[in-house]
C-alpha cells in the first residue's frame, strides 16, 4: 500500500496539484487517514496513468483488512477522502482561476478536476463511442459504461441510510466538500467557482462523469425549478462570453421534455462541437439584423445569428412566447390541457467569429393512451434502445445510451451467428432484432449493429419533432417562423 501511496503523491506534484514542499504533511494526511504506521524504507514512485491506478489497489487492501465492506459506494466514498487531501479550500481555487485569463482559466480548472479523480477519467474513458451517418448528418452515439450501477452491498447501504434534506439536490451549492453517504456520491473534493450574472450569484462546475469533452455545469446560488424566459436566454449568451470557447445550453423546464434535473435552475455548457451545428439550413429569413435559419434537423430548430446581443434575446424570447401559445390541431399541437402548459424551448447559446447563435429547440410535452410517456417523446417501439427523457444532450445528436445496450449486443451477436436463444435480459430486443437480422452485415457485424442502433436513435429524434420534415410540417414551421417576423 506504501508503494502506490509514493505513486499517488508524484502523480499529483507532476500535475501541479501540489508542490513537492507539500510531500511530507500530504503523506502524513494520508497515512494517518488509512491508520499507516510510518516506516524508513526507502520507496521510489513510480508512474501512474491515473488517479485510479493507486487508489483502487488501495481500496482492495482496504477491503481485505475489512475497512470498506466492499460496496462499490463505500469504496468510491472513501476514495474521495484520500483525494480531497490534495485539494485546496474553494477559495484557493476560486483566486488562482481568477489570476489565469480566457480558455487558460478552464483548460486549468478541467485539469485540476481530474487530477483530483473529481472527474473519474479511468472509467470515463471506458465508455463506448460511435458515429452514426445518419439522414440529418453524423451522429455521435455514446454506450455510457463509466457511471456503475449499484451493486446488491450498495443497495442494501442506500436502504439502511437515513434520508435527509441536506443538500436539497445533488446541484446545490452546500454540495462543495459534501462527505456523501449511500444515498448521495461523495463531493469531498467538488469545487466551484462563483460569479455573478445578471445581478445574481451563480456557480461553475465540471460534472463528474463528463459526458462530452469540458462538460460543465452552470447552477444558480438559489435553489429552485428550472425555467425558460428571456433572463435564460440572456443568461446562456452570456456566459459564451464569460467562457471561451464554450457552448451553453438549458434543458426545457417541463417534464418528459425536461431533463433529469428540473428541481434545481441550471445550465450545461463545454467545449464540444455537437451534430446539430452541422445541420443543413431549410429556409432563411432576416429581421432586424437577426438571421433566422429554419434547420433541417429532426428535433424543429430555429437558429438564430446576430452580431447584437440584445437584438437576438428579444426576437428569441418573440418566438419562445409565441411557442408557448402555440396550437395547431391538424399536427396534433396544443399548448394547454385545461391550464397545463405543454410547450416550452430548448435553448443553446455559442459565439463564433460571425457574431452569437441561439439554437431554439422547440418541445411538446403533452401525452395520450396510446403514448402514455409523450407524443414528442421516443416511441414504445423505441424503448429497448432508448426510453429516457431526450434532453439538450441529444437533442443536439449526442445519443446518452444505457450501458446494458453493451451486453446486449454480444448476445445479439450470438443470437444471429450460433442462433442460440437471446437471454432474457436481450429479449427486450427480439421484434427489433428479427425486423433487422437479414439485412445485417456479416463480415462487419459490429459495424452493423453499431448503424442499427444509431438509426434507432434517429428515428427516437425524429419521434420528438413537432413539425415532421414533410410537406406538411415544414409548411406549418413556414408559416410559425413567419408569423413572428
Amino acid at each position: 500500500m506504501k508503494q502506490v501511496i509514493e505513486n499517488l503523491i508524484q502523480f499529483e506534484i507532476d500535475h501541479q496539484t501540489i508542490d513537492q514542499r507539500d510531500y511530507h504533511y500530504v503523506k502524513n494526511q494520508i497515512y494517518r487517514l488509512l491508520g499507516l504506521e510510518h516506516a524508513s524504507d526507502d520507496l521510489y514512485p513510480v508512474s501512474i496513468t491515473t488517479p485510479s491506478d493507486a487508489l483502487e489497489p488501495i481500496l482492495d487492501m482496504l477491503e481485505q483488512n475489512q475497512t470498506l465492506d466492499g460496496s462499490q459506494s463505500h469504496r468510491d466514498l472513501f476514495d474521495a477522502k484520500i483525494m480531497n487531501v490534495f485539494a485546496s479550500l474553494p477559495s484557493v481555487i476560486e483566486k488562482r482561476f481568477y489570476q489565469l485569463h480566457g480558455s487558460m482559466r478552464t483548460d486549468w480548472l478541467y485539469d485540476y478536476a481530474k487530477s483530483l479523480n473529481y472527474i473519474r477519467m479511468d472509467r470515463i474513458m471506458k465508455n463506448l463511442s460511435f458515429i452514426y451517418h445518419s439522414t440529418f448528418g453524423d451522429m455521435q452515439i455514446t454506450i455510457n459504461l463509466s457511471k456503475p450501477e449499484k451493486d446488491p452491498r450498495s443497495i442494501v447501504n442506500a436502504i439502511k441510510e437515513k434520508n435527509t434534506t441536506y443538500p436539497l439536490c445533488v446541484l446545490c451549492v452546500e454540495n462543495e466538500g459534501f462527505s456523501g453517504n449511500a444515498l448521495r456520491d461523495s463531493r469531498d473534493q467538488h469545487r466551484l467557482i462563483s460569479f455573478d450574472m445578471n445581478q445574481e450569484t451563480w456557480f461553475f462546475q465540471y460534472s463528474p462523469y463528463i459526458y462530452y469533452n469540458e462538460h460543465a455545469i452552470v447552477i444558480s446560488k438559489i435553489h429552485r425549478p428550472m425555467h425558460i424566459d428571456e433572463t435564460t436566454l440572456m443568461n446562456l449568451l452570456t456566459l459564451t462570453d464569460r467562457f471561451e470557447g464554450y457552448f451553453f445550453g438549458s434543458n426545457a423546464d417541463l417534464p418528459i421534455v425536461g431533463g433529469s434535473i428540473l428541481t434545481h435552475d441550471h445550465y450545461q455548457g463545454g467545449k464540444h462541437h455537437f451534430p446539430i451545428e452541422n445541420a443543413p439550413v431549410l429556409k432563411t429569413y432576416h429581421e432586424d439584423d437577426v438571421d433566422i435559419d429554419m434547420m433541417q434537423w429532426p428535433l424543429s430548430t430555429i437558429r438564430l445569428k446576430a452580431k447584437n446581443m440584445q437584438k437576438l434575446v428579444e426576437l428569441a424570447t418573440q418566438y419562445l412566447h409565441r411557442w408557448q401559445h402555440y396550437t395547431n390541431e391538424s399536427l396534433n399541437l396544443r399548448a394547454y390541457t385545461n391550464q397545463e402548459p405543454h410547450h416550452t424551448i430548448t435553448p443553446i447559446a455559442r459565439k463564433t467569429s460571425r457574431g452569437y447563435e441561439l439554437d431554439l429547440i422547440l418541445r411538446d410535452n403533452q401525452t395520450s393512451i396510446e403514448h402514455p410517456l409523450g407524443i414528442f417523446h421516443p416511441h414504445a417501439d423505441k424503448w429497448h434502445i432508448k426510453k429516457e427523457n431526450i434532453g439538450l444532450i441529444e437533442a443536439m445528436g449526442l445519443a446518452i445510451l444505457p450501458s446494458r445496450l453493451l451486453q446486449a449486443m454480444a448476445d445479439i451477436k450470438t443470437y444471429i451467428t450460433k442462433h442460440t436463444p437471446l437471454s432474457d435480459s436481450a429479449s427486450i430486443h427480439q421484434a427489433w432484432i428479427d425486423s433487422i437480422k437479414d439485412h445485417l452485415d456479416m463480415n462487419n457485424l459490429d459495424r452493423a449493429l453499431h448503424d442499427a442502433i444509431g438509426h434507432v436513435f434517429e428515428e427516437v429524434l425524429v419521434d420528438c419533432g413537432v413539425f415532421k420534415l414533410d410537406s406538411q410540417g415544414i409548411e406549418a414551421f413556414d408559416t410559425f417562423i413567419k408569423e413572428v417576423i
